[in-house]
């Protein structure tokens, strides 16, 4: 805990307590006006793909979309099903998906390495920065994807 002065102290939690999140409900819409004059929605939907061969899970496409824009948290394969154009289509999904529900754009952090660029890159991704030891130590690539592309995802649940 550190004393501020004026009966004011900063201290770190564990986990978010119910208090900080009324705080942050009550404050966000206040700072939103100040800031850009209106209020904002900022209510993050979720973006899950899975592909499965007849009941196992194959594969998944994680994320969220919020405020027009969409973030891919996790692309994940099974290893034996890899190199067969799975994880593009996952991609290809996720980002339909996300359109739908408003983003027109999509953003995602890989870890630096050839085959990660040579994916992303091939889905239309265009690196915006290197993240200089971003995750234990390793280098991470941000990438956006716009515009998202405007058709339906059929079959993505």
């Amino acid at each position: 805990m550190q004393d501020l002065g004026a009966g004011t102290v900063c201290r770190a939690l564990d986990t978010e307590t119910p208090e900080a999140r009324r705080f942050m409900a009550r404050e966000w819409p206040l700072a939103d006006r100040r800031l850009f004059g209106e209020d904002l929605d900022w209510t993050s939907r979720p973006v899950v793909v899975e592909a499965r061969a007849g009941r196992e899970l194959v594969g998944v496409a994680v994320g969220e979309a919020v405020a027009g824009m969409a973030r891919l948290h996790d692309v994940l394969v099974a290893e034996p099903r890899q190199g067969h154009g799975l994880g593009s289509r996952l991609v290809e999904l996720f980002c339909a998906r996300a359109a739908e529900l408003g983003a027109g754009r999509c953003f995602l952090r890989c870890p630096d390495t050839a085959r990660h660029r040579r994916f992303y890159e091939r889905l239309g991704f265009v690196q915006l920065a290197v993240l200089p030891r971003y995750y234990h130590g390793r280098d991470f690539v941000e990438y956006l994807r716009e515009p998202l592309p405007a058709q339906r995802a059929s079959g993505a649940r």
